[in-house]
């Protein structure tokens, strides 16, 4: 039976919601910043552009008005991408759906791998792995965490194959599950950054909308594990999350 004064247990109580309700509204700012801030530069290119077309079109000729048309669309097409992407970040700002629940880790793997076989084989990519454990965890979220840190992987891949390798250890508390590729790499300047909303390092050079991140450290930490990058510019990276037991 506790010895604890039950004011003093109540008191722990609400200075833990307070300070869960401080972080939430200082998430809440920071994604409300990056929404106003993302999406009114596509918006402001399909106005300035649709302004082009209206204005000049007995000016230009039809492949400037292609070229008008064509970035119109990408405009458009980005503003659809990051509003996908707001609702899955949104999601995750929620409380817990559903509880933890035992997880095969190698099976949820095999099942992203099947997801992702165009991408795999259209990049040449080599994907090994360990033998992995079953974590308490939902299947979906862990599901998103690998295929993110898989496609990442891909997507910002160096010269030659990609080779990507995800594995396990396991502690007392926590398993730590790695994935490793020899990708372009990450200056250790940006390893806080990158899990940011909406933090992208390389512009356009590389498509996405920066949010795939900040929804992984948000699916890691709401579950109480932490997540980080090992990685050196043109050294490939190693990305770590936690499962708490």
């Amino acid at each position: 039976m506790s010895t604890r004064d039950p004011s003093a247990e109540l008191e722990e109580l609400r200075a833990q919601l307070r300070d869960e309700k401080v972080r939430h509204s200082e998430e809440l700012r920071q994604f409300v910043y990056a929404v106003s801030h993302d999406l009114r530069e596509p918006l402001r290119m399909v106005k300035s552009y649709t302004q082009l077309l209206e204005l000049r079109r007995q000016q230009h000729s039809d492949a400037d008005r292609q070229e008008f048309a064509r970035q119109i669309t990408d405009a458009v097409e980005r503003a659809e991408r990051l509003l996908a992407d707001l609702v899955t970040y949104s999601h995750q700002l929620r409380a817990l759906d559903q509880p933890a629940s035992l997880v095969d880790a190698e099976a949820v793997l095999g099942a992203v791998l099947m997801t992702m076989e165009k991408s795999i084989t259209d990049s040449g990519a080599q994907i090994t792995h360990d033998s992995l454990p079953a974590v308490l965890f939902d299947f979906d979220q862990l599901s998103y965490l690998f295929r993110e840190l898989i496609a990442n992987a891909i997507k910002f891949r160096a010269e030659g194959t990609p080779q990507i390798d995800i594995s396990a250890g396991t502690s007392e508390d926590s398993t730590t599950f790695s994935v490793r590729d020899n990708g372009i790499g990450i200056d250790p300047r940006y390893h806080e950054q990158i899990f940011g909303v909406f933090k992208r390092l390389h512009g356009r050079e590389f498509p996405g909308t920066g949010m795939g991140l900040a929804v992984c450290k948000r699916i890691v930490e709401q579950r109480g594990g932490t997540i980080w990058v090992e990685s050196e510019a043109g050294s490939g990276a190693t990305f770590r999350f936690t499962v708490t037991h």
